[in-house]
């Protein structure tokens, strides 16, 4: 149910590091406005918990036991993890854009309250992060998808500096995953995990599984595929997820930005001692160029196009400074 406004989630990103206004106005805040109002109507407020919810839905592709493994798996549930942080970031940035654009203080007040009445992230009981709302246990926990942790990136709801008790059981989620023998091993899965680990400051994992893509999960030519018998293939098929994951992996590891912060360096793993980088892109409509030297910053510039101050954070002796 929120494939559409998963796809839509790409204007909220493209507003956040270019800062178009006329692209705001004209084409995000009126598509991602239609967005909020169909889960306005969508979600119900839960019987047990008086949260807001949406459901019947899932948490794309996993399903979990209700009871004993031998009475069958489901899927459907109200409140999947996924949902209620795309909902979340969806009416937080419907708020702020009508803020900015200076309309509809009715609806922004609506959907305040409804961020309001959203339930929080949980931990289960194996000091995961929950994948439901409920703490089921999982049916596949070899999955290749790893839905709830959007909430770690794409999204920022989960950082180690600002939640760090959900950054811990976030990790808990991805040693699960990735201690067992049976995980599903394809492109996009080993994308994520750099992804993830890189938000979670920790570089050497990080690399380790950027390096498992480019070495175990390419052709020659560098483009990346799913093994055979996935989604019934018989051979290798091209994906291109891992292409821009394992990209996007090593640019989060050389740059982050979240909420008028960019933090340089954050998850700089020790085979990488020196180099340099130009061009990347921080949210802000701003662009870094760095370099470092034995693991230590060296030199960076920054560069914006608009006049607002950003405060800049290099990671350092394990905290920001």
């Amino acid at each position: 149910m929120t494939g559409g406004l998963w796809i839509a989630t790409h204007m909220m990103e493209h507003y956040a590091y270019n800062r178009d206004q006329a692209f705001l106005e004209e084409l995000a805040y009126p598509v991602l406005k239609e967005a909020a109002a169909f889960f306005m109507d969508y979600m119900t407020v839960h019987p047990k918990y008086g949260w807001l919810v949406t459901g019947p839905s899932n948490s794309p592709e996993n399903s979990f036991y209700t009871g004993h493994p031998e009475d069958g798996h489901q899927q459907l549930s109200m409140g999947p993890t996924m949902d209620q942080v795309l909902v979340r970031d969806l009416l937080a940035f419907c708020v702020k854009a009508a803020q900015t654009l200076g309309v509809d203080e009715e609806l922004r007040q609506k959907w305040q309250t409804a961020l309001d009445q959203l339930p929080p992230l949980m931990i289960g009981k194996k000091g995961q992060l929950q994948e439901w709302l409920e703490d089921y246990e999982e049916a596949q926990p070899e999955h290749r998808h790893l839905s709830h942790l959007y909430a770690l990136y794409p999204g920022s709801q989960i950082t180690p500096h600002r939640t760090p008790e959900l950054a811990a059981a976030a990790r808990v989620t991805l040693e699960n995953r990735n201690s067992r023998a049976d995980l599903e091993d394809i492109e996009f899965t080993a994308a994520l995990f750099g992804l993830f680990y890189a938000r979670l400051y920790d570089g050497d994992q990080a690399v380790q599984h950027i390096a498992h893509l480019i070495g175990e999960l390419c052709f020659d030519n560098m483009l990346t595929y799913s093994k055979p018998g996935v989604a019934g293939a018989e051979a290798n098929i091209f994906v291109i997820d891992g292409n821009f994951g394992g990209t996007a992996a090593i640019a989060e590891m050389l740059l982050q930005s979240h909420e008028g912060e960019i933090h340089l360096l954050p998850a700089l793993p020790t085979m990488w001692p020196t180099g340099s980088v130009t061009g990347l892109k921080a949210k802000g409509n701003i662009e870094v160029d760095m370099s470092w030297e034995d693991g230590k910053l060296v030199e960076a510039r920054v560069k914006g196009n608009e006049d607002k101050s950003v405060r800049v954070f290099l990671w350092g002796g394990g905290r920001w400074r």
